[in-house]
């Protein structure tokens, strides 16, 4: 029986990081810490001109052109992005100044991939009742096919164990959209030049259903275990986290 609030893919994503970070998250919403250069990568990557089917005029295999044309959205985003989100100005600037400087390689890159990603529709909401999952799949890309946008940098070969978790959340909810078995998706990894087709296992979709349900049990109060590598540093529970242990240990 589906629980009334479905799980988010993010919530996925949290889980992976500490599921100690749903815990606290469903206690009170924790702040979201955006890093300008992250919010950046991924806006340039959304922009219009890769959601359609007619890349810039003079985009050869070299992606000259087309690094022109990022360049110019760049351009644009260090004046909107402060506006669209709580990002300090001179973040924005800093995170432009940077990413100018690899927009010939993801350029580069991009090109040679250009026709696994258009025509495409970006930030895609997705949720079915029956699986009890919900998320924003970042890019439906040609063929039914999911897309996620990663801006660190990609592994050596194939993806990351929690980029494919990812994946196979959108392609289950994607396929109970469109009533597809949907068995392929796309990484990006921009940073890198890279655009990776992977096949979707059913295992993977099979521990998409079962972190669901750790996290319903979460997120009707249990308190998970802390684990050993567990991001600590930087986290915006730590300090509820630490008391909340300390707390605990007094009893047990």
């Amino acid at each position: 029986m589906p629980s009334s609030q479905p799980v988010r893919i993010s919530d996925i994503s949290q889980y992976l990081r500490c599921p100690r970070l749903v815990y606290f998250d469903r206690l009170e919403r924790l702040p979201q810490n955006q890093d300008a250069g992250r919010v950046l990568l991924k806006s340039l990557m959304l922009s219009p001109l890769l959601q359609d089917d007619c890349p810039a005029e003079g985009a050869a295999s070299d992606g000259g052109g087309l690094a022109d044309r990022l360049k110019l959205i760049l351009s644009a985003l260090k004046e909107e992005l402060p506006l669209v989100y709580h990002l300090p100005a001179g973040d924005v600037e800093a995170a432009c100044w940077e990413l100018e400087g690899e927009i010939d390689a993801i350029a580069c890159g991009l090109c040679s991939n250009l026709d696994l990603l258009t025509p495409c529709q970006a930030e895609v909401d997705l949720y079915s009742e029956r699986l009890g999952l919900s998320g924003r799949l970042d890019r439906l890309a040609p063929g039914s096919t999911p897309s996620i946008i990663r801006t660190g940098r990609a592994p050596p070969d194939g993806i990351w164990k929690r980029d494919r978790i990812l994946l196979a959340g959108y392609a289950l909810l994607l396929g109970e959209r469109e009533g597809l078995h949907i068995d392929r998706g796309l990484v990006e990894y921009p940073r890198s030049g890279l655009v990776r087709s992977v096949q979707i296992f059913g295992v993977d979709r099979a521990r998409v259903l079962r972190l669901r349900d750790r996290i319903r049990l979460i997120k009707e109060g249990r308190l998970p275990d802390r684990p050993e590598e567990a991001p600590c540093e930087g986290c915006p529970a730590r300090e509820r986290c630490e008391s909340r242990y300390s707390l605990l240990s007094k009893f047990f």
